[in-house]
């Protein structure tokens, strides 16, 4: 029983610093279009591509591409108009220090329910959690 158990922690242990020994790998792909690009086929009225450019760029942690992305759901470019994705866009923008993002937050939140609020907070969390 001695040598089995021995055997048994000795595998753990193997086991563990192994697991520990194998790199991290995020899979975040290179994006196909600068946060640039996206402006100019907004310019264009492109709103597909545009939202395509910035949704990649967002994800990494470009401020302004998830600013943009929330002004699209607000104005409704390409996307439905969603004040409760505009506020989770606004949120994630002015937690990476986009300076303009905090005053149109503010400014969204008087216009929307407690219910949706809270929504955008939950959207928020699940952003932080499948992309990190």
């Amino acid at each position: 029983m001695r040598v089995t158990r021995a055997l048994f922690v000795s595998l753990t242990i193997m086991a563990v610093t192994f697991v520990s020994n194998v790199p991290t790998v995020h899979a975040q792909a290179k994006p196909t279009c600068s946060v640039r690009d996206g402006v100019n086929f907004h310019g264009q009225r492109n709103y597909g591509k545009a939202f395509e450019c910035w949704n990649q760029h967002a994800r990494l942690g470009s401020s302004a591409a998830q600013f943009n992305i929330a002004r699209m759901y607000i104005l409704g470019e390409g996307v439905p108009r969603s004040k409760v994705e505009a506020h989770k866009w606004l949120t994630i923008a002015d937690r990476s220090g986009r300076p303009e993002a905090r005053k149109a937050l503010n400014n969204l939140r008087k216009t929307m329910t407690p219910d949706q609020i809270e929504d955008a907070r939950k959207r928020v969390q699940r952003f932080y959690t499948s992309t990190r």
